[in-house]
């Protein structure tokens, strides 16, 4: 089975998505956009959320590429790997723009 999805969170006249897919023995998230403006309200967590579910009752592994969008600084990358940590992602291996990650599946 192979599953490809986005999900919009419409915010007035704006919108966060986020676009995943599954194949093989994994899901990857590809995309995960919030606008600034609705930043650090738990609405990207939320998205997330789902693939995570899936995943789980899938019994797969979640891989995503956490990249700061805009100028870099290897702050904006730490903030967002700690972003991704909180909800379970571990640093499988890091570059200096972009840090790989992987969220292994948790019996629900």
């Amino acid at each position: 089975m192979n599953i490809v999805g986005e999900m919009r969170w419409f915010l007035g006249d704006d919108y966060a998505q986020m676009k995943y897919s599954e194949s093989g023995g994994s899901f990857s998230i590809d995309l995960v956009m919030v606008p600034a403006s609705y930043r650090s309200r738990g609405i990207g967590a939320n998205l997330i959320s789902h693939v995570l579910y899936l995943a789980d009752r899938m019994e797969k592994d979640v891989y995503l590429s956490a990249r700061p969008i805009g100028s870099y600084s290897e702050e904006k990358l730490e903030r967002l790997i700690a972003y991704y940590q909180r909800l379970g992602f571990e640093v499988i291996d890091k570059g200096l723009t972009v840090a790989y990650m992987q969220r292994k599946y948790s019996k629900p």
